[in-house]
């Protein structure tokens, strides 16, 4: 019985010292009410101020032929989801890294991101001779339009698929 008691007492030790340490692995990001985590081993690109009414977030998976980028933006009044992805795609077309062979968007429909409804489109494109797929998610939340990115080549996807959930799992949107 004691054998049982102590090995009982040592797995929940290590179980609670990996959910510490699978946290520890995170970082966390807040700023005018949005907050979110990404993996640790992903680094920030953009952290950035747009004027006095939005903001730009950026962060790219580490590592040779990582493809991993995820985008997240605001702007600090309500507008129209569905317009706001136009403009993106408009903006993407006329990007240098993207005109040749050029980017192809699929309609965009009703969407739900963390539980906030809004719209969202995916996208193919080739850059560097690598196929990318992307989806745009875009909502209205306390006063504000985010906007989310997430893109990813074929060959990291399903690493690349952890963070995209981690952001998804992890944000928020709060006054």
């Amino acid at each position: 019985m004691i054998f049982y008691k102590t090995g009982l007492i040592i797995f929940n030790l290590l179980l609670l010292s990996s959910i510490g340490s699978a946290k520890d692995k995170e970082i966390p990001f807040i700023r005018d009410g949005i907050s979110f985590s990404i993996p640790a081993d992903w680094k920030f690109i953009a952290n950035d101020s747009i004027g006095d009414n939005a903001y730009y977030f950026s962060a790219e998976r580490t590592g040779k032929l990582a493809t991993g980028l995820i985008t997240v933006t605001w702007v600090n009044e309500v507008k129209k989801p569905e317009e706001i992805i136009f403009n993106h795609q408009q903006s993407m077309r006329t990007a240098n890294i993207f005109r040749n062979p050029g980017i192809e968007f699929t309609l965009a429909e009703p969407d739900n991101f963390a539980g906030l409804k809004g719209q969202s489109c995916r996208y193919t494109a080739v850059v560097k001779e690598q196929k990318l797929d992307g989806i745009i998610h875009c909502f209205n939340a306390v006063g504000k339009t985010v906007t989310i990115f997430f893109q990813s080549g074929f060959e990291d996807s399903k690493i690349n698929a952890k963070a995209f959930e981690l952001v998804r799992q992890t944000f928020n949107c709060r006054e």
